[in-house]
């Protein structure tokens, strides 16, 4: 398993819209505190480094990152060795006529485009699938949240990050991270499709996890 830096998870933080802006401004504190306000803080950068789903999604965008790199190097590559090679006989002379000058000047060309019309296709898979597993797995973390505090009706639950000073205490991270970790181990039942109606559903457990 791969080790994903700081750096990386502090971006996929900021894709989902999690980091809050914060300035250096004068709290003025208020002239009446009124009832003591129950709170609670998870921080997103831990269970982004610890949650399975999440791993796993790290792991997914980096492999599919490298995949396309590669695919598109290897393009790019036979590109510069056509080219090389059309050059290297252009100059030596051993193109038998201008008609074949030109069909490898227009071969070149079609290679050339194929790659940039190749590199603009797999941007896009990768960017439209990239954002179908963030959302996916934004909607995970913040139902368990939810449920959390449907249940202990907190006032307010915050992300570290948008805030400066917590009382550890008030840390639920490693509560709602267990949970997630717990839900994502279970088998997801799947009803298999049936060319009868009347015959009765087959069922089966899909252990695969897909963040």
């Amino acid at each position: 398993m791969k080790r994903i830096s700081k750096q990386a998870i502090c971006l996929i933080l900021a894709i989902m819209g999690i980091f809050t802006a914060t300035s250096a401004q004068e709290v003025v504190a208020p002239k009446s505190l009124g009832p003591s306000i129950n709170i609670r803080y998870v921080d997103m950068e831990l269970i982004m480094s610890k949650y399975t789903k999440a791993i796993e999604y790290q792991e997914w965008a980096l492999l599919a990152s490298d995949s396309a790199k590669n695919v598109l190097a290897a393009e790019y590559k036979a590109v510069k060795d056509f080219e090389a090679k059309y050059q290297k006989k252009l100059q030596s002379g051993k193109y038998q006529s201008d008609q074949a000058v030109r069909n490898d000047q227009k071969k070149l060309q079609s290679m050339a485009e194929a790659v940039q019309v190749l590199e603009q296709r797999l941007t896009q898979e990768f960017n439209t699938e990239n954002a179908r597993r963030m959302q996916l797995l934004q909607e995970t973390i913040m139902k368990q949240i939810t449920d959390f505090n449907a249940i202990h009706k907190y006032d307010a639950i915050l992300y570290k990050s948008a805030g400066v000073i917590f009382n550890p205490a008030l840390d639920i991270t490693n509560i709602i991270l267990v949970e997630l970790n717990k839900q994502a181990a279970q088998p997801v039942e799947v009803v298999l499709p049936t060319p009868d109606a009347a015959l009765v559903p087959q069922k089966a457990e899909d252990h695969t996890i897909v963040p």
